[in-house]
């Protein structure tokens, strides 16, 4: 598996991807509704965005959420487009939401999105509800997970399964003592990624 993404190199990355699109810090944060001095922190790699930033950020970029995953192991690059090693894995510590997305679908895939979620004890994905177009679903792979979909919340158990549209505004949480790992599906509408 290749070494989760540090806040300065995802910001690096983000920055090449703003550049390349020739978009200044200001047309990026009109678009994406993220401050311009967030998003020069995230740059910067002073900050780890929320997920919730790092989605808007994405739909405003135009890229799905697995184009900033960092590298996979070039070991394994030939075989990206259809296949991915369990070595070869990419991965996103979120470590203020004790949360780590690991990249499961080829980067290339640009119509479904898989990861294997990790939620530490405690863990969840950020104080803001979640929404974008689309659909989500998933399976709990360990542990036992709290699901809020619009009002409506579940505590799932492992072999749970979930499918909802992603329009409603959602959020996960571990209130366990232990972690728990999710495999979760992303089918966008658009080309977005959050969680």
């Amino acid at each position: 598996m290749s070494m989760p993404e540090s806040p300065a190199v995802l910001g690096q990355h983000l920055r090449q991807l703003r550049k390349e699109q020739k978009l200044s810090l200001a047309k990026l944060s009109e678009r994406s509704d993220v401050s311009v001095s967030m998003l020069s922190h995230i740059e910067r790699g002073q900050t780890m965005p929320s997920l919730r930033s790092l989605n808007r950020i994405c739909q405003a970029l135009n890229i799905e959420m697995s184009a900033i995953f960092p590298t996979s192991d070039p070991e394994y690059e030939d075989e990206s487009s259809e296949v991915v090693r369990a070595h070869g894995r990419a991965e996103l510590a979120f470590k203020p939401y004790g949360l780590t997305k690991e990249l499961l679908s080829p980067k290339r895939n640009k119509s479904l999105e898989f990861f294997m979620v990790t939620l530490e004890p405690g863990g969840g994905s950020g104080p803001e509800l979640l929404v974008r177009q689309g659909e989500k679903a998933g399976m709990v792979v360990q542990g036992e997970l709290s699901l809020l979909i619009g009002e409506k919340q579940y505590v799932l158990s492992e072999g749970d399964s979930f499918q909802f549209n992603s329009s409603k505004p959602h959020r996960i949480l571990n209130n366990t003592d232990s972690p728990i790992k999710i495999l979760w599906i992303i089918r966008p509408d658009s080309i977005v990624g959050d969680i």
